[in-house]
């Protein structure tokens, strides 16, 4: 026996295994003969791979060997990106070769970092000392949160909550309606029948998980209109999106409970950045200059240039909109899983982190993965083989979810 790709799949082929979905939920019993009618139930539920009778092993997309120089290129870049971590680590290990696969595949390896460069258009001659004090100082220029912000974090510390709450606050913004329905209705949830009323989405998905999603788009839309030449917004979503999608399957691996908060705070892990390409995008250039000059990543930038990286700048941020405690901490810490109140959560969005950049989901702007928590990481006992069903089913549901919030 062996595993097959759900696209692989043919007619009249016979199931070695129970195909289970993210939740565990039984879809199809081993000895199943595969006809059209399951072919479109896997595909429906986010489905990637399954094991049949007289399948040989396969690995992960094999990259194309033939080509040299692609394999070549794939290869630098999935090296220049890991160069800080221990990508000999079992679980990093098959990120990498996953990483370097879909680059090959993708037909060309793409750069690590998007949007400006030292000398593109940003005036880089900055008091950067100046920036530092009103950093230390706390006098940083924050946005105020939108007031749908304020009555959705009033939604979610409600136990009481209906789903006629929700609703009616989320239908105060059509496009976040919409975006929330377009979600629920994609691979990213699985749903066999369309849900057309967020109160519908509501009761089958729970208040909480509606909530804290609305809640993390909101968030991220309050940035929307940060200039093309300072940031690509769609690049930058699409890895959050990316982020907040295979946290949620890394939870589901380990069957966590509250899937939905991690997975919004892979969402906003990098919201702090959103405020300095905002508001300080200079700075960000001189920073993303240093990292080039230094062969470093941006965070380490952001200390060594500004006293303070983007997540120590999104804690500032959270905490004046007044977002949960417990969620702002895990994305807070998501670079240090360890210090974290709930070690397990940042160890999952920080896991889910590298696997977006690897795969390619985008960009943040980070040209390198900074570190890896390996400690964090292995108190959530995943067995490496669920690494791999995991980057399957991201690569199979993020081209079903491939949606810009902008």
């Amino acid at each position: 026996m062996g595993c097959v790709a759900v696209d692989d799949l043919r007619q009249g082929m016979v199931l070695s295994e129970d195909v289970r979905d993210i939740h565990s939920r039984l879809l199809l019993s081993r000895g199943q003969t595969i006809n059209e009618k399951h072919l479109r139930i896997l595909k429906i539920w986010g489905v990637c791979t399954v094991n049949v009778v007289g399948a040989s092993k396969e690995a992960i997309d094999a990259p194309d060997w033939n080509d040299p120089g692609r394999l070549a290129d794939a290869r630098q870049t999935v090296d220049a990106l890991f160069k800080f971590v221990n990508a000999d680590h079992k679980a990093l290990r098959i990120v990498y070769e996953a990483s370097v696969a879909q680059r090959c595949k993708d037909g060309a390896a793409r750069p690590a970092a998007g949007g400006f460069a030292v000398g593109e258009g940003i005036e880089t001659d900055i008091d950067v000392a100046a920036i530092r004090r009103r950093i230390a100082d706390r006098r940083l220029k924050l946005p105020d949160a939108p007031t749908i912000i304020s009555e959705l974090n009033g939604v979610i510390a409600d136990p009481f909550a209906t789903s006629n709450d929700v609703a009616r606050v989320v239908h105060k913004s059509p496009t976040l309606a919409a975006l929330l329905l377009r979600i629920v209705n994609s691979a990213y949830y699985g749903f066999p029948s369309r849900i057309d009323r967020i109160t519908r989405a509501v009761t089958i998905i729970g208040t909480k998980e509606i909530s804290n999603l609305a809640l993390g788009i909101c968030v991220m839309r309050a940035f929307k209109d940060i200039p093309a030449d300072i940031i690509d917004m769609h690049a930058f979503i699409r890895h959050s999106l990316a982020c907040g999608l295979i946290a949620r399957m890394i939870a589901a691996q380990i069957n966590l409970a509250e899937t939905e908060q991690v997975s919004v705070a892979g969402l906003l892990h990098d919201i702090g950045k959103l405020v300095l390409y905002k508001y300080y995008p200079a700075a960000m250039a001189v920073a993303r200059g240093h990292a080039t000059a230094t062969d470093g990543s941006v965070y380490q930038s952001e200390k060594a240039l500004l006293g303070m990286n983007h997540t120590q700048l999104a804690q500032q941020l959270l905490q004046h909109w007044q977002i949960p405690a417990v969620l702002t901490n895990t994305i807070t810490c998501h670079h240090k899983p360890s210090t974290a109140r709930d070690v397990t959560k940042a160890a999952i969005v920080q896991m889910a982190d590298l696997i977006a950049n690897g795969l390619g989901f985008g960009t943040s702007g980070e040209r390198a993965i900074p570190v890896f928590d390996e400690t964090a990481w292995g108190k959530l006992n995943v067995p490496a083989p669920n690494v791999n069903l995991v980057i399957r089913q991201a690569l199979h549901q993020m081209r079903a979810l491939d949606i810009a919030i902008v």
